[in-house]
């Protein structure tokens, strides 16, 4: 049994909140059937069903040294494909607080991700990568937020190791190279998935407009959650059985 997802089995799908009580919540309203399967350190974990089909939720924490754990953990019971659901700081002063983001690339701002990296491909040329999410889950998740129509934009984020103490001028610089929105931990679960064959994905809910230091109301991202939760398992049990 793995160290820190202290679980005996996971679903081929999984679905990664940095947050314990938003993994909660998603197994309490998402999933029939929803077990708690661990909840060592409160990095808890469910697993369920949602229309028939296996579903599990694991808590990764907070930044990519956690994330990273979980993801490793995860490929050793199994799982197939990833789907990081979280919210972020939006640098694109056209996006509105709640909006759902598609995360097409995830640059490699922070250290965990470009760790991965370095070890796997310490022997190539290779100086530089863009872990991407999948496809065919964006193609699908696009679809199904137009067709309930959620407001929804897709682009690139960059995963920061610290939330707190970057300068304007570092967001502005991020900005100006066509990065929309800031975030902790999408880079290492892409990079991670990429490099063990394992399907993956990224969804966010605008919290914050880092400009304006303006944020969301609780309401508001609650409503985003709950739409980005629905798109990524609609979208995510479609991708896979493609």
């Amino acid at each position: 049994m793995p160290i820190h997802v202290r679980s005996q089995t996971v679903a081929p799908l999984v679905l990664l909140p940095g947050d314990p009580d938003r993994a909660t919540w998603i197994a309490e309203n998402f999933l029939d059937q929803a077990t708690c399967t661990t909840s060592y350190r409160r990095m808890f974990g469910y697993h369920g069903f949602y229309h028939g089909f296996p579903v599990s939720v694991q808590t990764t924490g907070m930044g990519g040294p956690s994330a990273a754990i979980v993801c490793e953990e995860l490929a050793m019971l199994g799982a197939k494909a990833f789907i990081r659901v979280g919210t972020c700081g939006a640098i694109d002063d056209t996006m509105t607080p709640g909006e759902l983001m598609l995360v097409t690339a995830a640059c490699m701002t922070d250290g965990t991700s470009k760790e991965l990296f370095a070890s796997h491909m310490a022997s190539t040329p290779l100086s530089g990568y863009a872990p991407t999410s999948d496809f065919c889950f964006l193609q699908k998740a696009s679809q199904i937020a137009e067709s309930k129509g959620f407001n929804y934009r897709a682009g690139r984020v960059a995963s920061l190791d610290r939330f707190y103490g970057h300068p304007m001028p570092t967001y502005k610089k991020l900005s100006e190279a066509g990065i929309q929105a800031v975030e902790m931990e999408a880079a290492t679960v892409l990079t991670f998935a990429a490099l063990h064959g394992i399907k993956a994905a990224a969804l966010l809910t605008v919290s914050d407009l880092v400009f304006t230091e303006k944020r969301a109301s609780d309401a508001l991202i609650a409503q985003g959650v709950e739409r980005m939760v629905y798109v990524a398992l609609e979208a995510g049990i479609a991708s896979l059985l493609t």
